[in-house]
This record gives structure tokens, C-alpha cells and sequence, in this order.
């Protein structure tokens, strides 16, 4: 009896085996590359926003979006996942949206910590690429007195759980 079962068990963990690796690259996190990003400000702004590739960041210096494409593997429920930072002013820390193919994903984050911090906002996405913008809605600024700005270190999508 025992000689019949071994196959059977190896079999069967084998099978479970093939399936883990048949649906494991749907759950791996997506990176979505900063230096993918590309920033829609008008011109005489282009300045104040960009990629800081010794720090490891982008930056926005005033309100504005950036946006990138990424390929979603499959439909579901997902995660952007943002780590950001910021420089506080008047008492209150940065905030940023998410949309994806234009339409608002999730509300309007505000940063609980000036250091770098993961924020993930939830989104039911589709296949394919999709457009991912990450905007800089509450710039505040005064010339020698305060200056809110928004640093973004990685964004990722990933499956939710």
C-alpha cells in the first residue's frame, strides 16, 4: 500500500508544484522604473520636476502629474504601492493623487512621515498597459520662509491580498 501512495503523494506535490510556478509571475510585484517617468508641466515649469538619478527619486517641486506606462499581467485586484517623502510646510505634509488611464484611483493620499515611507492605494486594473500617473496636488511655497514638496522613491503594482 505504501508503494502506491508515494507515487501518488509525489504526483500530486508535483502537479501543485507546476501550478505555483504556472501563476507566480502574476503575483510578483511590477516596478514600474522612475527614470520611465515623464512629467506633463508646461514648459516655463519643466524645472521644478524631473528624476534625480544619483538620489534615487523623482522630485516635484510644485503641483503637477507624472506618468508612466505598465504592462498589468492579468485583471484583479491590485496595490500601487508609492514610497515617498516629502519636506512639510505650514504644518502639513505633501499629498498626491493616483490615476490609471485617467481615472482617479483611490483617494488622495497625504504623507504620514517626511521620510520615505510606503503608500499603497488600491486599484482594480485590466490587462495591459496602462497609463499610471502620480500627481503633487498640495505645493505650498514662500520665498525664504517654506517650501512643501514631494519626492517619490519607487512605485510599484502588485497583486493585492
Amino acid at each position: 500500500m505504501r508503494r502506491r501512495t508515494v507515487p501518488l503523494l509525489v504526483a500530486v506535490v508535483g502537479l501543485l508544484a507546476g501550478l505555483v510556478q504556472a501563476t507566480a509571475p502574476d503575483a510578483e510585484p511590477i516596478p514600474v522604473e522612475l527614470k520611465a517617468f515623464k512629467f506633463k508641466v508646461p514648459a516655463d515649469q519643466a524645472s521644478l520636476f524631473g528624476h534625480n538619478e544619483d538620489e534615487g527619486k523623482l522630485f516635484f517641486y510644485t503641483n503637477g502629474p507624472a506618468e508612466a506606462v505598465v504592462k498589468v499581467p492579468a485583471d484583479g485586484d491590485y496595490e500601487v504601492v508609492v514610497k515617498a517623502s516629502c519636506e512639510a510646510a505650514q504644518n502639513e505634509r505633501a499629498k498626491f493623487k493616483v490615476s490609471i488611464d485617467g481615472e482617479a484611483v483611490g483617494k488622495e493620499t497625504l504623507l504620514t512621515a517626511d521620510d520615505a515611507k510606503e503608500y499603497a492605494v488600491p486599484a482594480k486594473l485590466k490587462a495591459g498597459e496602462r497609463k499610471l500617473v502620480v500627481e503633487f496636488t498640495n505645493d505650498v511655497y514662500k520665498e525664504n520662509e517654506f517650501d512643501r514638496n514631494l519626492f517619490v522613491h519607487a512605485v510599484l503594482v502588485k497583486r493585492a491580498k
